[in-house]
């Protein structure tokens, strides 16, 4: 460990110019790699080639965002004298769809053309071009994953609300058709098209070369990047670690594909085989919860590849490389086994802040292409708060952020460190009475640890008095939390989070809150004023139909339907605490428009009017009951 824990005047003079790393490699058990650039081409299938190119240019000019992007003309890329060959046309518009980021599009088009002619599509693009595109496109697909867990907390509040018919129209999989137009375009680049077959199919588990249809075309160093990249974005671990087994296989094995490892690859590795990304971690709570996520419920068990080791990246041809994604990962990897110590001597040796938050090295120029950035201490804070840390790594990053004053960070960057603090804040502080009471059992000295609740509060050896106090100090310290971060979030003005405010709402509808009517008053405000934010005017260009532009408003939709939410439990609360008639002067105060106002007044006339008049019903009853209660008391004592 030492010898990769550099001192930190060392990290400074890092070269800032990282190596060049050939994104085609010859394995050392192959005499001969086919060319992607250089194959040969019959005369015959020449002649296909241009035909489908041709369909090819076809398809395009039928893109509808095509001819929107021509119609602007604005495109960055600008190809000067072209010629009038096929090959020309389609590679321009190829690259226009690449340039306008037109990626739902660009993937269609690739694996179309990849199932029709791969020959002519990889003599046309060139086989990095390629595995560039599909780089970019893996990238995208990440994003869309990133969005579509957006819509889940929507996705639960419309549920809540019973709106089976919105729940419908807003589910979405956006990252699937990219996954399996990628892993077409793969398939179509090694086996023959005609032959149907697939990389992931049983007789390649061992070897994906092993077929009689190959296209005579091998897997680049990008591929394989690509290919593990892709599966650990959905959470696919296992088919990731194999795409890992076949570089290693393909690259020499043992130790010696250490030789052909890229800091991407040392990345993905570290991610892959030694726990080194977040996203994947099974989420546990403490004692007190039964909370247990695991995002990896799809993944098949795996044995992680063990036979590599930090020490391999201590080398200074490697180590001045890599990047901060890669140091992140390495820190994420301790955080899943634990070892905070190390994590700390690791930041303390390269970024110069030792365990208590202080500066006792050089910092880093912010130029430093180490220099961190908000996406990095998210990544931090994940790792320390992972086994239950919270409080001290709000502490450290705090800390931290003192020291390094001029962290770079983008609106996303600063939502989802936010998201993070609040998952973690959720899962320290939640818990059960009945994990309460086992706990706190535990921790004293009643004999019987099998009773339950009801029993040991009719025991006088029990501390019922300080069970109770325990329950209080739980609550206060949740409330606590949870208060400060919602007032820091609302003060930052962090970009609207559908997480962040389900999370908080969910926290509201617990009723441990302080005023809890005024807690709601202040979600509904703080809700009404993003809602506004992200409203766009009828006349906006953006609105304008047949304009190649989609209106931005399903953030505001997103808005409306947990705004819906917390009206309805505040109505709810006023309903049930006996203020019936405060309940339409809510409505028609605070319904974002008539609709909301015409749903919530169905809501309450239909499902929810009577259970409230049954309550003041009951309490009627109650008072009347105890009123006779206290007569008959009074008429006795007047006797006496």
């Amino acid at each position: 460990m030492q010898g990769v824990l550099r001192t930190n005047k060392y990290v400074v003079s890092i070269s800032k110019t990282l190596r060049n790393y050939s994104t085609v490699a010859v394995p050392l058990n192959e005499d001969v790699v086919i060319s992607a650039a250089t194959a040969t081409v019959p005369p015959q299938q020449k002649q296909n080639t241009i035909q489908s190119s041709s369909n090819i240019q076809q398809l395009l000019k039928t893109i509808p965002s095509s001819r929107v992007v021509e119609s602007y003309k604005i495109s960055s890329v600008q190809l000067s004298s072209l010629s009038n060959s096929t090959d020309d046309q389609v590679r321009q518009q190829i690259v226009n769809l690449r340039d306008k980021r037109d990626y739902t599009n660009l993937i269609k088009v690739l694996e179309i053309w990849s199932s029709k002619d791969i020959d002519g599509m990889v003599r046309v693009l060139g086989h990095e071009t390629i595995s560039n595109y599909l780089a970019e496109l893996i990238d995208y697909g990440h994003r869309s994953v990133v969005s579509g867990y957006s819509i889940t907390p929507i996705l639960k509040s419309l549920r809540i609300q019973k709106k089976v018919h919105d729940v419908d129209n807003r589910k979405r999989l956006p990252m699937h058709h990219i996954i399996r137009n990628i892993r077409s375009i793969y398939s179509n680049l090694l086996y023959k098209t005609k032959s149907g077959e697939h990389m992931y199919e049983k007789d390649k588990r061992r070897d994906i070369y092993a077929s009689e249809n190959l296209t005579g075309y091998r897997l680049s160093i990008t591929d394989f990047e690509n290919l593990m990249q892709l599966e650990i974005s959905i959470g696919k671990l296992d088919l990731a670690s194999r795409w890992f087994k076949f570089f290693r296989q393909y690259h020499g094995g043992k130790d010696e594909f250490k030789k052909y490892m890229t800091p991407k690859l040392w990345t993905l590795a570290f991610k892959i085989e030694a726990n080194g990304e977040n996203r994947t971690w099974t989420l546990k709570g403490t004692d007190l919860s039964n909370y247990n996520v695991n995002p990896n419920k799809g993944c098949k068990s795996y044995k992680q590849h063990s036979n590599f080791h930090i020490s391999d990246i201590q080398d200074d041809s490697i180590f001045s490389d890599l990047d901060l994604n890669f140091h992140s990962s390495l820190i994420q990897h301790f955080g899943h086994s634990g070892k905070i110590d190390n994590i700390q001597k690791y930041i303390e040796f390269i970024w110069g802040v030792d365990k208590s938050g202080k500066l006792v090295g050089t910092k880093l120029d912010v130029n430093d292409r180490l220099y961190p950035t908000m996406g990095f201490l998210t990544e931090l804070f994940a790792s320390l708060s992972y086994h239950g840390e919270f409080f001290q790594a709000i502490k450290y990053i705090n800390d931290f952020q003192s020291v390094y004053d001029g962290v770079k960070s983008t609106p996303y960057e600063s939502k989802r460190f936010w998201e993070r603090v609040f998952n973690q804040a959720h899962i320290s502080t939640m818990f059960v009475e009945y994990n309460a009471f086992k706990y706190f059992l535990k921790q004293s000295n009643y004999s019987n640890h099998h009773v339950t609740l009801e029993t040991a509060q009719n025991d006088a050896n029990f501390d019922y008095e300080g069970f109770l106090q325990f329950l209080e100090k739980l609550k206060v310290e949740r409330r606590d939390v949870f208060k400060q971060i919602w007032t820091i979030v609302q003060n930052e003005d962090i970009r609207f989070s559908s997480y962040i405010c389900k999370t908080y709402l969910d926290y509201l509808k617990e009723g441990i809150a302080e005023d809890l009517q005024a807690s709601y008053y202040d979600y509904l405000s703080a809700l009404l004023k993003q809602y506004h934010f992200y409203s766009i005017d009828p006349r906006s260009f953006t609105n304008t139909p047949n304009m190649g532009f989609t209106p931005t408003n399903k953030v505001r939709e997103s808005i409306k339907v947990l705004y819906s939410e917390a009206l309805r439990e505040l109505i709810d609360l006023k309903g049930n605490s006996l203020y019936i008639g405060q309940i339409q002067p809510l409505i028609d105060e605070w319904s974002l428009d008539e609709e909301m106002k015409q749903d919530l007044e169905s809501w309450v006339s239909e499902d929810r009017m009577k259970s409230y008049r049954e309550n003041l019903e009951l309490k009627r009853e109650e008072f009347m009951d105890a009123l006779k209660q206290d007569k008959e008391d009074d008429s006795l004592l007047d006797l006496l």
